[in-house]
């Protein structure tokens, strides 16, 4: 399971840059040679080295890309901060390549050799390897460099955290692991009474379960998503689950089904399916990545100190404003970044976004009336964003105009007919000011959202209606056409 989770890891790589000791764009490895020149512009600088936007751009779109795929689409006040996050990435990728050349740590073709040769074998052969190589969007070459330069961060890794010791306890620990399956009783509420109730359905449910219908009751009763595969969790290791779960799982045997434990989620009902035991060849092929693995995990403060250390050390200059602007707001330098923001609007007048950061400059510097202008230009050039109207009304709040911060929330509604939460936020924001009669404008719009809603369903339930009534004429047609054919 290790090599398969370091295997997808390396093939993420190819989509997407993580942050940390690995953070580089492609152009940092080299790739970047037919870019167009506009694209080649530094936008800082590491100890002389040149980071591009092009580097930039790639580094923040692969956050972008897999962050979205997760949670949706960003608004755009998130995309600068991501944008900033995907620089700082990059500045501590520069500083660790800087690092390694400094200390000669290098990696042989022996040592990436036998990284490949354990990936080849996971796979059932090493046409089917190339074939999913392929379709990640890698070449061998490619791969064997990020190879290459993963041993090498392995190594200064463990150069910075290996005075940790590592017990064979731990390890031991490490690598045993279960597979669980567990029935979940919720209580209702969060009385005692609720609790006592729920303990006392899981005791009616224990004293039923045995191995043959356990799925079953899981399907049945269970609470949790894995009910649907009858309570099945797969492996756990320890230290991944609540303590509580955790220490019943561990102590039971094969086929053995635990009481009622009780945890933060409620009452789980609990059996082991499966144990592996930190013994035999596999236990001591495995051995020597799980030490490096929890001595990473003991060291990370160490990393952290060490790379700060390694920024505070180095020279490291931001060539564009808008960057600038974001850093110094992050270092609470609202002057600064006031300044580097309005150098910012120069370059890019049309976006409302800077107008917002400025908004918001001034107002960490206690400029109420400059962060309220800023905030009005902001929601003129971005007139469809009700998340501005909505910081603009709270601005006015602050401001103790409760006419005008009303008038925002009510443009703001118009804008989201179709955001329920939205929605809501806006009501309760218009009714703790008292002005229900407002309120009850927006109030109109949940209950006309809800009525499309209600249509939605309806007609959604007639067609699964209509559908099985289709299906069931099709064979009586099939029959009655092949009666003549007998």
């Amino acid at each position: 399971m290790r090599n398969q989770m370091k295997f997808v890891i390396i093939i993420v790589l190819a989509a997407m840059v993580g942050g940390g000791l690995w953070a580089a764009g492609v152009s940092l490895f080299g790739g970047s040679a037919n870019v167009p020149a506009e694209a080649t512009v530094a936008v800082a600088k590491v100890n002389g080295q040149t980071i591009s936007l092009y580097d930039l751009y790639l580094t923040y779109l692969r956050y972008a890309q897999q962050i979205e795929a997760q949670q949706g689409p960003l608004s755009d006040r998130s995309h600068e901060a991501l944008r900033y996050q995907a620089l700082e990435a990059l500045v501590d990728s520069v500083l660790v390549n800087q690092e390694l050349t400094k200390l000669k740590i290098s990696a042989s073709k022996a040592e990436v050799d036998e990284q490949m040769k354990q990936i080849v074998e996971l796979f059932p052969s090493e046409e089917d390897f190339k074939v999913q190589l392929n379709a990640a969007g890698l070449t061998e070459a490619g791969l064997r460099n990020q190879l290459e330069h993963q041993i090498k961060l392995d190594k200064l890794q463990q150069e910075i955290v290996g005075h940790h010791e590592v017990s064979d306890e731990e390890v031991r620990q490490a690598y045993e692991r279960v597979r669980v399956s567990h029935i979940l009783i919720e209580p209702e509420g969060s009385s005692d009474e609720d609790w006592a109730a729920a303990e006392g359905k899981a005791l009616e449910i224990y004293a039923q379960a045995n191995t043959e219908n356990f799925a079953e009751l899981a399907q049945e009763f269970s609470a949790d998503a894995s009910s649907t595969s009858g309570g099945e969790l797969g492996y756990i290791y320890r230290g991944r689950t609540v303590p509580e779960f955790e220490q019943a799982a561990f102590a039971l045997e094969v086929g053995q089904i635990s009481e009622p434990v009780r945890s933060v989620y409620g009452y789980h009902i609990i059996t082991v399916t499966d144990r592996i035991e930190a013994e035999g060849e596999d236990f001591e092929k495995a051995r020597p990545e799980l030490e490096k693995e929890l001595r990473l995990e003991k060291g990370q403060d160490d990393l952290e100190a060490w790379l700060d250390g390694l920024r505070e050390s180095s020279e490291i200059v931001l060539m564009e404003n808008r960057l600038n602007a974001f850093a110094q707001m992050q270092a609470e330098n609202y002057e600064d970044a006031v300044h580097y923001y309005k150098l910012a609007i120069e370059e890019q007048p049309d976006s409302g976004y800077l107008y917002a950061f400025l908004g918001d400059a001034y107002h960490g510097l206690g400029d109420l009336e400059q962060a309220i202008a800023q905030y009005k230009l902001a929601a003129e050039k971005s007139a469809n964003d009700y998340s501005l109207l909505y910081s603009l009304g709270k601005l006015y709040e602050e401001a103790e105009d409760v006419d005008a911060a009303v008038e925002q929330y009510l443009k703001a509604a118009e804008l989201v007919r179709d955001d329920i939460f939205a929605l809501l936020t806006l009501y309760y924001s218009v009714n703790a000011l008292e002005r229900y009669d407002d309120a009850m404008v927006i109030e109109k719009l949940i209950e006309e959202f809800q009525e499309r809603q209600d249509e939605l369903l309806k007609e959604q339930a007639a067609t699964e209606v209509a559908e099985p009534e289709e299906t069931l004429e099709e064979p009586a047609e099939a029959e009655a056409e092949s009666t003549p054919q007998e």
